[in-house]
């Protein structure tokens, strides 16, 4: 069962809310993305829905709402007049749930409204509008079909006010009051709560139950002539469900890899005395978390959401935790992306909705990267956003410059991290350049000159470093990126650095702490290269076999020739030479700079 038809009409924001959901070629539903600015109604359309599943519900159980048992049935949803749109004087509301052989109804009217009118408008797509006299709210359906639905499946509510409490808060000192909870499982009692809050502390029992199953209980064989040396040991009889139950816990470890991107995690069994409880989480790295309290708020979040989704299909059914494939139903999350990194929320939340593919997730959301990252796992036609207030179906390419700025991001870190790396590799004082061939020429330059002393004293390097990753490290940018980065992390590197400009870009002489910033003075001698660190080289040098020429046609009979310096063959060259004329220059004004920077080394360690 699913929800398939919206109407929603003079509600708050909602002028006109008309929407048909879809499903995939399969009969599975396309996860529903709302989005839109904050007070266009996203949340209130989650609110009919939320109400509507909880009206059908109440008609089988009785722990649904508080006060069912004594003879009430108080809406989730309260119907005021001050939530019909202004100027309208009355609103209507109508959602519509089907499978394949039955339809599941939800009204809900304020005001004075003509039906008849309303079914003739929407072609009778609503049969319930037919009905000459129809309640301020009122839902039909099968009861046995609801009461299935609810059991088997998977039916719930994160608000945007979810939380999980952190393991250093001392919870005897605050009040705790669930809105919802009900662990029994007898007659007329669902048992999960449609509104979900906080839901660590049940997934923590349920946890133990996932990892108990899934051991096997093996004893050392009554028949072992030799128990020391060759032990024999006994397997129980249910070896294949054990199998089988352990897919489950392999599950909810599939969870957790994804929420802390760590492909080895795994669940922990601890003895009964541990502190923390008898659940931890271990890395691949060794690194053990003591309990599922210390995951960060948004890791909690995460993994306690998608985790509640299995635990409420395994209820009743062992085996949906086993092929989280055949987990159904309808899962409402309002805010999806609070309290998310951005790698969460464009790599790993897709992921997670993506394993669930018969439960019919509506979503609300304020992160261009989640809809980026939703259309990159299920395709441009496997989900659907729709813009609030309207309900009007968008594409992802109105987000496209949001891709490129996260790509952006993604570049950056990426770049600070190999930065990062080259500064704590070693403690010798450290030259970044522009590029790679400026790391040859100096260290040829220094090797000729007969400053071997300097280059056992200093590293020499290009900033960045290519790599599979993409942390090309080349030209002055990447300079200023990584000399902005040092400068406003001057307590992790204390160890010297020295970015080294070429002569073109005219950067000014500064020190910051142990950063350095130099640029190479001109060569006016060389009249062919004048920028770059080949300026440094005889003019001589620069001879015709290495350029590239490319000819381009003008268009008017024409043509435009231009020769591009092949530096890396260039300086293959040069250095191969081993000339030592042919590094004059570097002697006069480059390793001047070098000294200065290696001396101010000396003179803060003699102090």
């Amino acid at each position: 069962m699913y929800l398939r038809k919206c109407f929603i009409e003079n509600v708050g924001p909602i002028p006109k809310f008309d929407v048909e959901l879809d499903l995939d070629s399969l009969g599975n539903p396309k996860p529903v993305i709302m989005v839109g600015k904050n007070g266009t109604g996203k949340t209130i359309f989650l609110a009919y829905v939320l109400d509507a599943l909880a009206e059908l519900a109440k008609k089988k159980f009785s722990d649904i709402a508080i006060g069912q048992q004594m003879g009430s049935s108080p809406f989730l949803k309260l119907m005021s007049s001050g939530d019909t749109r202004s100027l309208s004087g009355s609103s209507l509301g109508f959602l519509e749930f089907s499978d394949a052989d039955s339809k599941f109804c939800y009204l809900e009217k304020v005001g004075d409204i003509d039906l008849p009118s309303y079914a003739m408008n929407l072609r009778g797509r609503f049969e319930l509008l037919q009905e000459n006299e129809v309640p301020c709210k009122f839902v039909t359906g099968d009861e046995k079909q609801i009461e299935t639905f609810f059991r088997t499946g998977t039916v719930c509510f994160f608000p945007s006010s979810r939380n999980e409490r952190p393991h250093w808060l001392n919870v005897s000192a605050v009040e705790d009051k669930p809105l919802f909870g009900n662990n029994q499982r007898i007659s007329r009692i669902l048992g999960k709560p449609l509104i979900v809050e906080r839901a660590a502390e049940d997934n923590q029992q349920w946890l133990m139950d996932i990892l108990f199953d899934s051991l096997v209980d093996v004893r050392l064989s009554s028949h072992t002539s030799d128990a020391i040396s060759q032990p024999q040991y006994d397997l129980p009889s249910n070896m294949e469900e054990k199998r089988s139950l352990r897919a489950g816990r392999e599950n909810v470890e599939l969870l957790l890899r994804s929420v802390l991107e760590d492909e080895n995690v795994e669940m922990i069994l601890n003895y009964r005395n541990a502190v923390d409880g008898r659940l931890s989480i271990k890395f691949g790295n060794g690194v053990i978390v003591p309990s599922f309290r210390h995951l960060s708020a948004g890791q909690a979040l995460l993994f306690n959401l998608f985790a509640t989704i299995i635990r409420y299909a395994d209820r009743t059914d062992a085996s949906k935790s086993i092929n989280l494939t055949e987990i159904n139903g309808i899962v409402l999350i309002d805010e999806i992306d609070a309290h998310l990194h951005t790698d969460l929320q464009y790599q790993v939340l897709p992921k997670l909705v993506k394993l669930f593919p018969k439960v019919q997730f509506i979503i609300t959301s304020h992160a261009p990267l989640f809809l980026l990252g939703m259309e990159r796992e299920f395709g441009a036609d496997g989900i659907q956003i729709l813009e609030m207030p309207t309900g009007h179906k968008i594409s992802t390419e109105r987000f496209e410059e949001f891709q490129k700025s996260f790509e952006f991001y993604r570049q950056t870190q990426i770049f600070e991290d190999a930065v990062e790396k080259q500064v704590l590799a070693t403690s010798k004082p450290l030259v970044l350049t522009e590029g790679q061939t400026d790391v040859a020429y100096i260290k040829k330059a220094l090797e000729l000159l007969g400053h071997t002393d300097i280059l056992e004293q200093l590293e020499i390097d290009q900033v960045g470093k290519p790599g599979k990753n993409g942390a090309e490290g080349s030209g002055c940018t990447h300079l200023d990126t990584a000399g902005k980065f040092l400068k406003n992390n001057q307590n992790r590197f204390p160890r010297r650095v020295l970015l080294l400009y070429d002569c073109d870009t005219n950067k000014q002489p500064d020190n910051v702490g142990s950063l350095s910033i130099r640029c190479i003075p001109q060569n006016t001698t060389n009249t062919k290269a004048k920028k770059g660190i080949e300026n440094l080289l005889p003019v001589e040098l620069f001879k015709d076999d290495f350029y590239n020429v490319n000819t381009k046609d003008t268009g008017d009979g024409g043509e435009s020739i231009t020769k591009t310096l092949n530096k890396k063959i260039f300086c293959e060259w040069v250095c191969q030479r081993t000339e030592k004329e042919d590094f004059i220059q570097f002697e006069k004004l480059l390793v001047p700079i070098i000294r200065e920077f290696l001396s101010v080394k000396c003179a803060d360690e003699t102090t």
